[in-house]
Parts: C-alpha cells; sequence; structure tokens
C-alpha cells in the first residue's frame, strides 16, 4: 500500500510541475488568440486523474486532522487550505474543460490563467504532504 501512495503521491507532485512548466513556457510559442493549444488538450486527460486524486488525498488529509483534537492550528489549516482549494479549482477545472470539449462553447481564457497558477500548488503541496506521511 505504501509503494501504490507514494506513485500517486510523485503523480500528483509531476503533473503539478508539468503544469507549471508549461504554463510558463506557452507564451514563448503561442500561435494566436483563435489557434487551439493541443498540447493542453493531451495533458487535460493527465490532469483531470490528477486533479480528482488531488481531491482524494486532501480530503483523506482534512478527514484525519479533523480527527486529531489534540492537533496544533497549522496542519489543522493547511489540510482544509488545500482540501477547500482543491474543491475550488477542481469545479473551475472541470467547468472549463467540458466546456472546451463540447462542440458549441468555449472556454474562458481567464480562468485558464487562474488554473494554470492554482493547480500546481495545489497538486505539489498535496503530492508532498502524501509523501512525507507515507515515509514517516
Amino acid at each position: 500500500m505504501a509503494t501504490l501512495l507514494r506513485i500517486v503521491a510523485a503523480y500528483i507532485g509531476l503533473i503539478g510541475i508539468a503544469i507549471v512548466v508549461h504554463f510558463l513556457i506557452t507564451p514563448f510559442y503561442d500561435p494566436g488568440a483563435d489557434a487551439r493549444y493541443t498540447a493542453w488538450e493531451v495533458m487535460h486527460w493527465f490532469m483531470a486523474p490528477a486533479m480528482l486524486l488531488t481531491l482524494i488525498v486532501s480530503y483523506a488529509d482534512k478527514r484525519r486532522t479533523d480527527k486529531d483534537e489534540d492537533a496544533d492550528l497549522k496542519p489543522y489549516l493547511e489540510a482544509n487550505s488545500v482540501f477547500y482549494g482543491s474543491v475550488v479549482v477542481s469545479i473551475i477545472y472541470f467547468w472549463n474543460w467540458f466546456n472546451n470539449l463540447s462542440p458549441n462553447s468555449v472556454a474562458d481564457g481567464q480562468f485558464w490563467s487562474i488554473l494554470g497558477a492554482a493547480m500546481p500548488i495545489l497538486m505539489v503541496v498535496a503530492g508532498l504532504r502524501l509523501w512525507r506521511r507515507v515515509t514517516v
């Protein structure tokens, strides 16, 4: 079980890093406002499971922290921030991605900018918290 959790933690963290790197280099090859970004379209199929795993991991972390009555304020705030941040980001992400997938709808580009900054932070933090919990 520990090996599977390490794989999940590594997957979440690596996808988060891939998102931020690709988000930062996109302006260097930006073909214009009306062009489709095929690299992002491929990455979405890896980002979606990573976002779902981030939700699951952060929820489990939040539940564990909620049960610990002797827990300090810092772990409580960290667990809740990652969980509720993941909920908000996943709602926006899946709504915008499904808009991309539907033929007559157009996704909101401003949301992609917010997601490009927020998703990597949440994913890397959730992946690191899971990795530390498994190795301890």
